[in-house]
C-alpha cells in the first residue's frame, strides 16, 4: 500500500509539529529546572520572613537557660504556625528542640554544627540547603538564623520543608505549562509562518544597524518602505540619530570652546560638588596649587588642595555657603587671592562650591613698591624744602641787611633748589621710559658716542683731581640701541664713577667684543659697594653712602634709571665692585649683525 503524497503545506506543518514538541520539551525541561530555582527561593524568601518573625518572638534567655519545656512548646507552635518543621539549636550545635523529635530523644540527635545551612548562618546569619534529613529519612528544605543576645551568638532557630511539596508544585505548574503552551505554540507558530517572514527581514535589519547606532555610528540610515509601523520606526531611528549626532557634535564643540576658554584664563578654577569631590578644572589651577597629576576629577579636594587655609575655606563653604573671598600666603613671596562662590547642581539640595584662585604676588610687590616710592618721594622733596624753609627763615631774621651772611644761605638754598630741580628732572625721566613699550632698536657705531661723551667728563675728572683712561676696541659691526638712550647710560656711569671716587683716583672707561656683544664697562677706584648692598644698587633712591649721595647733589635715580634705558635696548648691566677697591658697571649690547 503506497502511502498518499503529501503536499508541500503538510510537510511544513508536520516539520512545524514535530519542531514544536521538540521545542515545548526542551522547554519545558529548562522550565522545570528554572521554576525549581525559582520555587526554592520564593520558599526560602518566606522563610527567612517566618525566620524573622519567629526569632523576634523567642525569648533568648531560655535557650541559654536549656529550657528544655519552652522551647519544644515554642518550636511546635511555631511549627503549626508555619507548616514546617522547627528546630533549635545552641551554639555548640546540640539540638535542644525540634517539632517533629520528641524531647527524650533528643538526646541521640547527632550534632547539628556541620550541617551547611548553620555554617552559612553563623558566616552570613541566615543559611540555606536542600537535602535529605539525617533525622526524619527525607528531603527537606533547610533555612537557619542566628539568634544573638546583646549582640552575642547564643544559637539557631532552623525551619525546614518538605522537598516533596516544591516538588508537586512544580510538577502541576510545568503540566498546566505544557497543557497550554502546546496550544499557544500551535496557535502562534501557525500566525507566525504567515506573518512573520516579511516582518522579520524587515525588523532584522532595522535591528542590526540601530546597534550600529548604539555603538556610536550615527551615519547609518535605516531604508524601510514598508509603509507600516516598521517604516516609522526607521525614521524614527534615522531622526533620532540626527539629532543625536547634531546634539553630540554641539556639545563636544561646547566643551572645546569651554575648555579653550578656561585654559587660557589667567586665573584658576575649579568646581566643587557639595560632596567635596571635583567636577571641573583648568590647567592654571594646578599651576597655582603646585600639583603635577591631571587625574583630580571625581576626587576629593582634601587629597588636592594641600593648603589647609584654602581646604578649611572650602569645607566651611560647604557646611555654610556664603560669598567668600581672601588673599592667602602659599609659600614665602607667593600670595593668592582665593574667591569662593556657590552654584546649584539640579536634583540636589545643597550647593556646590566655585574656587577662583588668582595670584596677585606681583600686584603685592607692586603695591609695595608704589608704598616705598611713594614714601621716598616724600623724604626726598622734605629735606631740600626743609633746607630751603630753614635758610630762608634765617636770612629773615639775621642776613637782609649782611651781604656776607645772604650770599652764603642764598648760595645754599639756590644748591637745595638745583637738588629739587634734579630729582623732578630725573623722576619726569623715569616716567617716561616706563612707559616706553616696543622700542625700536636701530643699528648704530658706539665708538664716537663714547668719545663725545668721555671728552666732556675727561675735564670734570681733572678739575676732580681724577686719573682718566680711555681704551676702546675698534670694531666695524654696529650694535642696536636707540642712541639718546645710548648716551643717557654712557653719562649716569660716568657721572657715578667720578662723583664717588676721591681726589687721586683712577676712571676707566673701557670697550670689548665677546662673541655677538659689545661690552662698555666703567671702571673707578672709589668708594666701592659692599657685597650685601649690591643686589638693591639699582633700586630707585637707594644709596649706599646716603650723606655723601646728598653732598654731592645725587638723586638716588641714576641707576635706576641706567637699569630701564638698559632692559628697553635688550642689553645687560652687571657690577663688580669691593668695598675701599672700586667698582665696575658693564653693560653688554648685541651686535646689528647677530640680531
Amino acid at each position: 500500500m503506497r502511502l498518499p503524497r503529501l503536499n508541500l503545506r503538510t510537510k511544513l506543518l508536520f516539520i512545524l509539529v514535530l519542531s514544536l514538541l521538540l521545542g515545548m520539551g526542551t522547554v519545558s525541561t529548562a522550565l522545570y529546572f528554572y521554576f525549581q530555582t525559582f520555587l526554592n527561593e520564593r520558599v526560602s524568601n518566606v522563610l527567612k520572613v517566618y525566620l524573622d518573625l519567629a526569632v523576634q518572638a523567642i525569648d533568648p534567655h531560655k535557650i541559654r537557660q536549656s529550657d528544655a519545656l519552652y522551647l519544644k512548646e515554642f518550636v511546635n507552635r511555631t511549627s503549626q504556625s508555619t507548616g514546617c518543621r522547627a528546630t533549635i539549636i545552641d551554639i555548640s550545635g546540640k539540638v535542644l528542640a525540634d517539632s517533629e523529635v520528641p524531647v527524650s530523644e533528643l538526646g541521640s540527635v547527632e550534632n547539628h554544627l556541620n550541617r551547611p545551612e548553620i555554617q552559612q548562618a553563623l558566616e552570613e546569619s541566615f543559611g540555606f540547603d536542600i537535602r535529605r534529613s539525617a533525622t526524619i529519612k527525607r528531603d527537606q528544605l533547610y533555612v537557619g538564623q542566628v539568634i544573638r543576645l546583646n549582640e552575642e551568638n547564643i544559637g539557631f532557630l532552623r525551619l525546614s520543608l518538605f522537598a516533596r511539596a516544591t516538588d508537586r508544585m512544580l510538577i502541576t505548574a510545568v503540566e498546566y505549562f505544557l497543557i497550554a503552551g502546546f496550544f499557544i505554540l500551535l496557535i502562534s507558530s501557525l500566525l507566525t509562518v504567515l506573518l512573520s517572514r516579511n516582518i522579520t527581514a524587515n525588523l532584522g535589519s532595522i535591528i542590526r544597524k540601530a546597534r550600529k547606532i548604539a555603538g556610536g555610528d550615527l551615519e547609518v540610515q535605516i531604508n524601510t518602505d514598508t509603509g507600516d509601523e516598521l517604516s516609522d520606526l526607521g525614521n524614527s531611528l534615522n531622526e533620532m540619530s540626527a539629532k543625536l549626532s547634531g546634539y553630540l557634535q554641539r556639545l563636544a564643540q561646547e566643551r572645546q570652546d569651554l575648555n579653550t576658554v578656561m585654559s587660557s584664563v589667567h586665573e584658576g578654577i575649579i568646581a566643587i560638588r557639595p560632596n567635596g569631590n571635583i567636577i571641573y578644572f583648568n590647567q592654571r589651577a594646578l599651576r597655582l596649587l603646585d600639583h603635577a597629576s591631571a587625574d583630580i576629577l571625581e576626587r576629593h579636594y582634601q587629597e588636592i588642595i594641600k593648603n589647609k587655609h584654602i581646604s578649611s575655606l572650602i569645607g566651611n563653604f560647604l557646611q555654610k555657603p556664603f560669598f567668600i573671598s581672601d588673599e592667602i600666603e602659599i609659600k614665602k613671596d607667593h600670595v593668592l587671592e582665593v574667591v569662593l562662590s556657590p552654584f546649584s547642581i539640579k536634583g540636589l539640595p545643597r550647593k556646590g562650591v566655585v574656587v577662583v584662585l588668582r595670584d596677585i604676588s606681583h600686584y603685592i610687590k607692586l603695591e609695595k613698591i608704589r608704598r616705598d616710592f611713594v614714601a621716598n618721594v616724600s623724604h626726598e622733596f622734605k629735606t631740600p624744602l626743609a633746607a630751603i624753609r630753614g635758610f630762608s627763615e634765617t636770612l629773615l631774621d639775621w642776613g637782609l641787611e649782611d651781604q656776607n651772611i645772604s650770599r652764603k644761605y642764598i648760595g645754599k638754598i639756590i644748591k637745595q633748589s638745583n637738588q629739587l630741580e634734579n630729582l623732578v628732572s630725573d623722576l619726569l625721566q623715569l616716567a617716561r621710559i616706563e612707559r616706553l613699550q616696543n622700542l625700536e632698536l636701530k643699528p648704530f657705531h658706539p665708538n664716537p658716542l663714547v668719545l663725545d661723551i668721555t671728552q666732556q667728563y675727561s675735564e670734570l675728572a681733572r678739575s676732580s683731581e681724577l686719573g682718566f683712561e680711555v681704551k676702546l676696541v675698534e670694531s666695524e659691526v654696529p650694535i642696536l640701541g636707540e642712541i639718546e638712550m645710548f648716551r643717557s647710560i654712557i653719562a649716569n656711569l660716568l657721572d657715578n664713577a667720578i662723583k664717588y671716587t676721591p681726589a687721586g683716583g683712577q676712571v676707566t672707561v673701557s670697550s670689548t667684543l665677546n662673541g655677538s656683544y659689545w661690552i662698555f664697562s666703567v671702571k673707578d677706584s672709589g668708594i666701592g659697594i659692599p657685597e650685601k648692598e649690591q643686589g638693591r644698587i639699582f633700586e630707585r633712591f637707594y644709596r649706599v653712602d646716603k650723606a655723601r649721595s646728598r653732598a654731592i647733589g645725587g638723586t638716588g635715580l641714576g641707576l635706576s634709571i641706567v637699569k630701564h634705558l638698559t632692559e628697553l635696548q635688550q642689553a645687560e648691566i652687571s657690577l663688580q665692585s669691593q668695598v675701599n677697591q672700586g667698582s665696575c658697571f658693564s653693560v653688554k649690547f648685541k651686535l646689528a649683525s647677530q640680531d
